[in-house]
């Protein structure tokens, strides 16, 4: 009885001085993950590990290909606020980035439960989207539990190569407790400055509906001084509202690269001129590499001078190309044109666009960037077709078999009468969502004239 009593009075002072001091209110964000706390949480414009499932869920399209975080801590070393957390993320051929986390954070009286699903995938060349949706728990022993679902919203876009600007809202939709209670909701609009290589600034601004608008900025530096080894150091500040203490933060992370693959220990030490001190101490596993930057310039030296580099002129045959043709797409630099060219020696020739995804450091986003550039090339050169002028689209299409809707290249597309961007979107299509299961999908597609669809349907089939 008496340990009993002991544990309801430290429960009931706990949630006199959380409350009263505004620390986590229910399911607000809390410090978790050791390479995150190393830098106040700031996180808005992060785009380079799996702990964006937590914070901006649009961070998460440009990660590895597959990633694992797992953090197990006491919040400021209080035992009744134990927390454990774990995340996962992988890729989806053709559809973007997925993301799992699940946290439980409180003790036996008193427990949060959340688990988030995220996707994430770009709009446009510059700018990528993330939508998270949670399942949150709270439970108080003795008077039940209650479960309710929220929604985050993220975008991440990129300036130029060093500078991306990030924003999200938790909970956008504002999920009742009760009919006089809501979970907080919190905005974020954040950056990442990258002046030097390795070297970064982020920024973030905070507006939560529980406290006024407050700042953070954090510096993190990663430095490979011995060969396949990982360090990172990172440290931050967040300033203090009225009802928040001011919060001072430092980190190291030490990994080691495995091929493509790394494992990362971080650790970080957060102060709270309130609540003292708190370590965290987190496991960080990454498979495959990151993606690259949204519209990397590449650029050849030339003397003193930079010049762009231009695209083709062309389509460039995948089965045929050289490493220093295909190092001319966008987004492909030497190194991965070497790849790509290793891999067609491996399985004789590419049959199908989308096998370039099994080529390291080719991913969805490089894939939707070059397909317009790119061609499978063909068997049997067509014999010259007289100019566009003479020859009628209706002609051509009579000296053509069936086409497959899967398998049809731009070029093919264009001789049946498509206008080049109608040709070009039909493949992103294609890509994007998949094979077709139809023709009478072309219809839904963005510049498709459909009285050319009508004309040519008969020569269309999909399998």
């Amino acid at each position: 009885m008496n340990n009993k009593l002991i544990r309801i009075y430290t429960f009931t002072h706990l949630l006199i001085y959380t409350f009263s001091a505004f620390i986590y209110p229910l399911f607000e964000e809390k410090n978790i993950f050791a390479n995150t706390a190393g830098l106040c949480n700031t996180n808005a414009a992060a785009d380079d590990n799996v702990v964006s499932v937590y914070y901006n869920p649009a961070g998460l399209f440009k990660i590895p290909k597959a990633s694992f975080y797992f953090s197990n801590t006491k919040l400021y070393g209080i035992d009744e606020l134990l927390s454990n957390t774990i995340c996962f993320s992988a890729e989806v051929k053709h559809l973007g980035k997925i993301g799992l986390l699940y946290n439980n954070f409180g003790f036996d009286l008193y427990k949060e439960n959340l688990i988030k699903f995220v996707y994430a995938n770009s709009i446009k060349e510059r700018i990528s989207f993330g939508i998270g949706v949670n399942s949150l728990s709270v439970g108080i022993k003795n008077y039940g539990s209650k479960s309710f679902p929220s929604i985050d919203l993220g975008v991440l876009a990129e300036v130029d190569n060093k500078v991306l600007l990030g924003f999200y809202i938790k909970n956008f939709d504002l999920p009742k407790i009760a009919d006089d209670e809501t979970v907080p909701q919190t905005i974020v609009v954040g950056s990442k400055i990258t002046p030097v290589k390795d070297a970064s600034t982020y920024i973030d601004v905070v507006k939560n509906t529980e406290q006024d608008v407050f700042a953070k900025i954090a510096e993190e530096v990663s430095l490979n001084i011995i060969e396949n080894f990982i360090t990172i150091f990172r440290c931050g500040v967040e300033t203090a509202t009225k009802y928040k203490p001011a919060k001072y933060a430092v980190g190291l992370g030490l990994g080691y690269k495995i091929g493509s693959s790394e494992i990362i220990i971080d650790y970080s030490y957060l102060l709270s001129t309130v609540l003292g001190g708190q370590h965290l101490v987190s496991l960080n596993i990454n498979f495959g590499k990151k993606e690259k930057i949204f519209f990397e310039e590449k650029q050849e030296i030339s003397g003193t001078k930079k010049r762009k580099t231009e695209l083709p002129s062309k389509p460039i045959n995948i089965n045929t190309a050289t490493a220093q043709e295909l190092a001319q797409l966008p987004g492909i630099g030497p190194s991965t044109a070497q790849k790509i060219v290793e891999y067609r020696q491996q399985i004789g020739k590419f049959t199908s666009i989308e096998q370039l995804l099994d080529v390291p450091r080719v991913g969805t986003l490089t894939l939707q960037r070059i397909t317009p550039y790119i061609t499978l090339g063909e068997e049997e050169k067509p014999s010259p077709l007289p100019p566009p002028a003479v020859v009628q689209p209706e002609k051509i299409i009579e000296e053509k078999q069936k086409f497959n809707l899967n398998t049809i290249t731009e070029e093919e597309l264009v001789n049946l009468g498509f206008s080049s961007t109608a040709a070009k979107n039909v493949i992103r299509y294609r890509i994007k969502v998949g094979n077709f299961k139809s023709v009478d999908e072309l219809y839904k597609i963005p510049y498709v004239d459909h009285s050319v669809v009508d004309k040519i349907k008969e020569k269309l089939y999909v399998e």
